[in-house]
């Protein structure tokens, strides 16, 4: 699994965006039959829930410190048992397969709500959201928890890649504001580029690893295609890739504009705060330790923008969210969390605190107009929601773990020169298919 890191005003803690790992198989029971969890799982009456969490993570803190308004506002007891990253998705996973019930509401990783939802390990969630509710979440959003048609989950975190970028640079080499396009992105990386220095005008990705598979996946959005194609089929060996393939390559071998070696997330975020690197491709929880002095060097010079396009600017969405077990014996008090936790005021206070994008319209303009917030935070957090309304989310499908490992392996061997493209997106092409049994 690819771990990234998420700050709450300076607080880091793992975890995971996309999945790199192989996906967990295993005899389970049908889908529940029943949507609204009536039946033997409802327990409209139930007192307590048990809520998953990934320990130590400041979504867990900021909710343990909301629960007990929760239980003022409903009646009900809420025990969250806080999981560690890395254990997450098995332990969810073997108590669901066993049918045991030990959590109400499971905290869920996007990768994992297909595979939990086709094996009946979560509770289909569509026939309980209000269509009120559901026309305020930000287009796009509500995809990132829907599995062949059905709601399994509200998100509490929907995000992806933005550009992060040194305004004092780009003014200094003559660039006029943050590039759009990808030849304006290479000729800007080009002119902030200064070796003596080691001063670079960005970085790319080559690590093998589910970030590189996020970022190569949204290099390939960004030039109007996807990893699958409209039926769901893979379609990693495609133009677009190609054109995902000639930008990358070009920044680095061609134009000398990224330092060279093979690049992971860390590496990046951390050269990007030292003052090296103009221009990152990072996700949004980088804000709070960007503007941060105690962590940053580049505190007051520095702003966000979408990422360039060709043509588009977009980048892969991903959440976090909650759901609802199917072997819970208490479905009715469990959605009554889920829904609570992802209001509007819940969601807009969970951004103000953590500097993070949420995925409601209602959460946003709260934002839009908060004293709480500095302009640049405001103006920060816009582009995070605009960048989620103008992109897509990730093929929602159970083999999706196994199709980042295929990109991952096709980009590392491509920017350590060991493949060319052709050969790379052949090979993940095959790997892809084969997971997904075509």
């Amino acid at each position: 699994m690819s771990s990234t890191p998420r700050w709450s005003r300076g607080l880091a803690v793992a975890a995971v965006v996309g999945t790199a790992g192989l996906a967990l198989t295993a005899c389970a029971p049908s889908a529940p039959s029943t949507p609204s969890g009536a039946g033997s799982g409802s327990a409209g009456d139930a007192t307590s829930i048990t809520v998953g969490m990934e320990a130590g993570s400041p979504h867990e803190a900021f909710y343990r410190e909301m629960a007990a308004e929760f239980t003022e506002e409903t009646g009900i007891d809420v025990e969250i048992l806080g999981v560690p990253h890395d254990n997450m998705h098995q332990q969810f996973l073997s108590d669901a397969i066993a049918g045991g019930g030990a959590y109400d509401v499971l905290t869920v990783d996007q990768p994992w709500i297909a595979e939990f939802a086709q094996n009946g390990y979560l509770a289909p969630l569509g026939d309980r959201l209000e269509d009120a509710d559901r026309d305020d979440f930000v287009e796009h959003t509500l995809d990132t928890v829907t599995y062949d048609d059905e709601l399994y989950g509200l998100p509490f975190l929907v995000h992806n890649l933005v550009t992060y970028y040194r305004p004092s640079m780009l003014e200094a080499a003559g660039v006029d504001g943050p590039p759009t396009t990808w030849e304006e992105y290479r000729a800007a990386a080009a002119a902030t580029t200064d070796p003596a220095t080691g001063v670079f005008g960005t970085m790319v990705p080559g690590n093998r690893d589910g970030e590189v598979a996020t970022r190569f996946e949204s290099y390939i959005q960004q030039s109007g295609g996807d990893i699958v194609d409209e039926d769901g089929a893979p379609a990693i060996d495609s133009p677009e890739a190609r054109e995902a393939f000639d930008l990358m390559t070009g920044i680095q071998f061609e134009d000398g504009s990224s330092p060279e070696g093979l690049h992971d997330l860390s590496a990046m975020q951390g050269q990007f705060l030292e003052g090296k690197v103009a221009m990152i491709s990072i996700w949004p929880y980088l804000w709070a330790q960007a503007t941060d002095p105690a962590q940053s060097k580049i505190a007051d010079d520095v702003a966000v923008a979408l990422n360039p396009g060709n043509p588009d600017q977009v980048g892969t969405t991903f959440s976090w969210g909650f759901g609802v077990s199917a072997s819970s014996d208490a479905q009715d008090a469990a959605w009554q969390w889920v829904s609570w936790a992802t209001s509007s005021d819940v969601l807009a206070r969970k951004a103000i605190e953590q500097l993070s994008p949420v995925p409601r319209t209602s959460s946003m303009e709260t934002l839009a107009g908060s004293a709480e917030l500095s302009q640049a935070d405001r103006d920060a957090l816009a582009v995070f929601s605009e960048s989620v309304e103008n992109s897509t989310t990730m093929p929602m499908t159970p083999a999706y773990a196994q199709y980042q490992t295929a990109i991952a392996e096709a980009v590392s061997a491509v920017m350590s020169q060991q493949q060319t493209p052709d050969e790379a997106l052949a090979a993940a092409q095959s790997e892809m298919e084969q997971a997904a049994g075509r």
